[in-house]
């Protein structure tokens, strides 16, 4: 699914490939698009048969075929400009997700409800628990070490994800009659989900940051992708079916990418 990325369709790669050389596997470049210079990242892979795009907020990344040719990589950026630069503007103006200091009083969302880091010293034992007062504790030998307190949290974000995700998703498998699919949790950056051919579900745990209704329209777009393995009309049909204000959710959800992914 459209995650908070953007990802555009494949082009062939095989114009004159062998004529010319195999540069880096991964290096800067830059290409004109309209009146505009852009800086991309090409990624080559020998697994890979197509050249595909993928912008983040990292920019635009290029990934093509080990022994796709400077001109095959040329076309095909300029004939998906529209959909590139597109997809650069709307990530130059999503906000920035704040660097975190993980340090005692600092604010984290989940499922929408604005909770509060407490960090206590323990020699022995790693404790996350929320309590009543929307308070997230924290209990480790390790709370002047942000990345050791950064795991604890996200184990504890991934531990309710693993309870939470299920249930969603038998929710909308029963509106649809369908069977469950294979669940997985996910972490990669800025993928908020996934579904395969072999009803293989993954969902990025990061989800539990976004609001309730925004979590359920991605649970609903990839249970949708179990009927539809595309995104053609009669996907996005059955998409509104469980989720009517898919679109309005879908906002939502790409305004936000930057500040969930950011944890």
């Amino acid at each position: 699914m459209d995650r908070g990325r953007g990802r555009a369709a494949g082009f062939g790669a095989g114009l004159i490939a062998d004529l010319f050389p195999v540069t880096a596997v991964d290096e800067p470049r830059r290409v004109r698009l309209g009146a505009r210079d852009i800086a991309y990242r090409l990624k080559r892979s020998q697994r890979r048969r197509r050249i595909a795009f993928l912008v983040d907020e990292e920019g635009l990344a290029v990934h093509a075929p080990w022994r796709a040719s400077d001109q095959a990589i040329d076309l095909a950026l300029r004939s998906a400009a529209d959909w590139i630069l597109r997809k650069l503007d709307e990530w130059s103006v999503r906000p920035r997700a704040p660097r975190r200091a993980w340090t005692d009083g600092e604010p984290l969302d989940y499922l929408g409800r604005r909770l509060v880091l407490r960090l206590e010293h323990d020699r022995i034992a790693a404790l996350t628990q929320i309590t009543d007062a929307g308070e997230l504790h924290v209990r480790a030998p390790k709370i002047d070490q942000p990345e050791a307190v950064r795991a604890l949290v996200v184990k504890w974000y991934r531990r309710h994800a693993e309870r939470h995700f299920p249930e969603r998703v038998d929710h909308f498998v029963g509106r649809l009659g369908i069977a469950r699919p294979r669940i997985f949790l996910s972490d990669a950056a800025g993928r908020w989900g996934s579904c395969n051919a072999k009803r293989e579900v993954r969902l990025n745990w990061r989800l539990m940051q976004a609001d309730e209704p925004v979590l359920d329209y991605v649970v609903a777009h990839e249970v949708a992708h179990l009927v539809h393995l595309n995104h053609s009309a009669r996907f996005w049909r059955t998409v509104e079916s469980i989720c009517p204000d898919y679109e309005a959710l879908r906002a939502r959800l790409m305004a936000s990418s930057r500040l969930l992914m950011g944890l």
